[in-house]
Parts: structure tokens; sequence; C-alpha cells
């Protein structure tokens, strides 16, 4: 786990607060390393639903997970309260990758930082559906400038 990562609390753009569970925790006394993912959808999601890409009536495509990974670099425990800071790498035509910094507070590099990438499709067919531009508007406060 002690690799060095370039990731820092800077290159992130919106956060959310996560406090660990009691159930999170493996035999090790830390959270388990599927407990991680789980952060980084709950942070995906919430900023999704700030910035009313889920939940939209004007945009009813569903976002299917096509990739994932997570880099663990330090440890975290039970009782901790994560800092989740969430970035958009790239702004596809039907598909968004969001990048996310799990750290610990007052801490400027991340316990762990993952990517997942979203491919946008209609619900009945599970065909492609581009973003609008109304929906890029929306998370350009987010994304990475280019």
């Amino acid at each position: 786990m002690n690799e060095k990562t370039n990731e820092q609390r800077s290159q992130y753009f919106y956060w959310v607060d996560i406090p660990t569970r009691w159930m999170d925790g493996d035999p090790y006394g830390h959270v388990n390393n599927v407990e991680y993912y789980s952060f980084i959808d709950t942070a995906v999601t919430r900023m999704l639903l700030d910035k009313q890409v889920l939940r939209n009536p004007q945009f009813q495509a569903v976002g299917l997970c096509v990739e994932s990974q997570c880099r663990y670099y330090a440890p975290i425990s039970f009782p901790e309260t994560i800092e989740a800071g969430v970035r958009i790498a790239r702004i596809g035509n039907s598909s968004l990758r969001y990048e996310v910094g799990l750290f610990k507070p007052g801490e400027q590099e991340p316990a762990a930082a993952g990517y997942f990438i979203h491919v946008f499709v209609d619900p009945d067919n599970h065909r492609p559906v581009p973003l609008s531009d109304e929906i890029k508007q929306r998370i350009q406060d987010v994304a990475v400038p280019a």
C-alpha cells in the first residue's frame, strides 16, 4: 500500500463526506476493499443527482458502468469520515469518465483513487444515448479543463 501517487486534493472539484461504518471493516481492522468502490459510486451518484443529470425528466438515459478501477495508498478504518473528491476526466458523446479521490481529513494525498466510466443508454433498448448540451453544461464545473 505505501505506493506514492501524484494525485492531490486540489485536482478534484466536487466533494462529498462519507462516514465509514462498523460493518465496512474487515478482520484486520480497516475498511474492506469492496467498500471503496461503494464510496466512489456514492460520491459520483451524489454529484449526478446534485447536477440534475440523474432523475432528470428531460434525460431518461441510464448510466451503465463499463469499466472501473481503484488504487489503494493508505488504509481507511472505522470510525473515520472520508472526503470524496470527484472530477470528470472525459466527457464523451454518450459517456463520462469520473475520477474520485478518497481523502482523510486534512490529507493532501488520497488514501485511494479510482475511476469508472458510465455509458448512457436508452433504458428500453440499451443503445447509447448522446449527452445533450444541457447535460454537458450542468457538469462543466466538475470537468477537468481541456
